[in-house]
């Protein structure tokens, strides 16, 4: 009996001895930890699971899961990719940094066991998918954050395996990355202008200034010293010649209005209440506010087209960008807070002269058939008609409105084309499901308020004209005189654009113009808040099972 126990010892000493000799390998570790028998579990390292759960394996499995991550270069500007999400106004620790990081130290250090080497290698490939998507995408789906955001999520790379491998080979980390992030003249300046009010915020901020009496050019304060020191910190006022001066000069009127256009108030160079409390904003405030607004431009802004309408809801404008040159620029009126101006992205097509207008059978029923009630002949004073079901034109006069209701009125009512059309002369149409489009308006003092959200929803444009000579992109034919000529006629004249256009409607409370402009807008539909704070929170790797 006791022979037979030292022959098991002997025994057992033997084969192990000879399983330790045949040591894994680490592309039989890396299999191991890709390959899992159950489907339902999740890659997973260092009790992480990791963000992708297809490419990933998928990779590996296709180079026969050798190690991706053997050359030094590669290893250096991934972690220096990674490092410079911050002035992308992203997380470096969103992309596996402090762990890659500590494995890559370690490894001058000491040698990395196999086990090690894998994490590390899956950290690397990992790191490097999630970053390029948010850098393609956005970290966030707006969608998600608030409704009314109808912009189709950008696409990512079909042959992502291939990119990868070639990537890796060629030793181009950073250029590819590069490539992911938006193509757009606002991006990068953005991104400078980020880097800018950190430095500025580091050290010290910008001087206070304090609220008081409205000052006028030619007033004397003690408070224009402050005010001038921060104009001169911020940029608005480029030199003074006494710094100390308390006197409101054309110098100072000039730096306020200059603060004033770039802060969407009213540019009439007097320092009152609502221009106060914009120079009151703090600096780590302004920060945030450029923070959240890369990451809009990244859900939109990837490759742009060369030729392309863009409106700014946040920011009351239009403008067409042709060959990345402001070509077109107007003031527009947006929808209402809770009428919101939805944001998407369109294709215009034509353009009517003379439009009539069909109410939305929401304003006929909420607004206007309250208004019958009271007023039986307002029909005919707004220069409306009413029509059937069936498209026949009834006498309002022989209908009794008291009989219906928002839930029971089967009429459409239209207003003719004139002068006193809601919609104005001319309408610019691109079809989409919220019956939104550009137009005219007869109502033109209202270009000059400050806060421009009055619609329902609609955008109504200010110079009309200029839009259509624009699209037309024919002088000779599309000038004042041929307008004049439609108009005078009073039909209802459609035109088809020569060439159909992209037109985006985003909501920007941050944006750069291409003099480098640095420009702030009121959050008019409190989107900022929400999207700031989701952006903040560090990416979910879910803790594995």
């Amino acid at each position: 009996m006791k022979n037979h126990a030292y022959l098991t010892l002997f025994l057992t000493l033997i084969f192990s001895t000879s399983f330790y000799a045949q040591k894994a390998t680490i592309e039989e570790i890396m299999e191991s930890k890709l390959v899992l028998e159950d489907s339902e579990e999740a890659i997973a390292i260092n009790g992480k699971e990791l963000y992708s759960q297809i490419e990933l394996p998928r990779f590996y499995a296709n180079r026969e899961y050798e190690p991706a991550w053997t050359n030094h270069k590669n290893k250096m500007d991934l972690l220096e990719s990674i490092e410079s999400a911050y002035d992308e106004g992203l997380d470096p620790n969103d992309y596996h940094f402090e762990q890659i990081k500590m494995y890559v130290a370690k490894s001058k250090k000491s040698k990395l066991s196999l086990t090690e080497k894998a994490d590390m290698d899956f950290l690397m490939t990992d790191a490097l998918i999630l970053y390029a998507s948010h850098l393609l995408e956005g970290k966030l789906d707006q969608s998600d954050l608030r409704k009314k955001w109808d912009v189709k999520r950008n696409e990512g790379p079909s042959n992502l395996d291939s990119l990868l491998t070639v990537t890796l080979h060629n030793k181009n980390i950073k250029s590819a990355l590069e490539d992911f992030k938006p193509n757009h003249y606002m991006y990068k300046l953005m991104k400078f202008h980020l880097k800018k009010l950190r430095t500025e915020a580091e050290n010290g901020g910008w001087p206070e200034v304090s609220e008081g009496e409205t000052l006028k050019p030619g007033d004397s304060d003690e408070r224009i010293i402050a005010i001038r020191q921060f104009l001169l910190a911020i940029g608005d006022l480029e030199k003074s010649k006494v710094d100390e001066e308390e006197l409101f000069d054309e110098e100072l009127e000039e730096a306020v209005k200059k603060f004033q256009i770039r802060h969407k108030l009213t540019s009439d160079g007097v320092i009152g209440k609502g221009t106060i409390e914009q120079m009151k904003v703090p600096i780590e405030d302004r920060i945030d506010m450029i923070i959240l607004n890369l990451e809009r431009t990244r859900w939109v802004f990837q490759q742009p087209d060369s030729d392309f309408l863009i409106v700014n809801i946040a920011g009351f404008h239009v403008k067409r960008i042709s060959n990345k040159q402001e070509v077109f620029d107007s003031r527009v009126i947006v929808g209402k807070y809770h009428k919101e101006t939805p944001v998407f992205k369109g294709v215009m097509k034509y353009i009517v002269m003379n439009p009539t207008w069909t109410l939305p059978y929401s304003i006929s029923t909420h607004e206007t058939l309250p208004r019958l009630k009271k007023d039986p002949g307002y029909l005919a004073a707004k220069h409306m008609e009413v029509i059937d079901r069936n498209g026949k034109i009834l006498n309002s006069a022989n209908i009794d409105w008291n009989q219906y209701s928002a839930g029971n009125f089967p009429f459409i009512i239209r207003q003719k084309a004139g002068p006193w059309n809601a919609l104005g002369e001319v309408k610019f149409i691109f079809p989409n499901k919220y019956s939104v489009y550009l137009h005219d308006t007869p109502s033109r003092g209202l270009f000059n308020r400050q806060d421009r959200a009055f619609s329902h929803g609609c955008i109504r444009t200010e110079d009309k004209w200029g839009l259509l000579m624009s699209l037309m992109d024919d002088p000779e034919v599309w000038n004042k005189d041929k307008i004049n000529e439609i108009l005078k006629s009073g039909k209802t004249t459609t035109i088809n654009l020569p060439k159909p256009i992209n037109i985006y409607l985003i909501y920007l409370t941050a944006a750069v113009d291409q003099d480098n402009n640095l420009m702030f807008m009121k959050d008019i539909y409190k989107r900022d808040k929400a999207v700031l704070s989701a952006i903040k929170k560090p990416y979910r790797f879910k803790t594995a099972n």
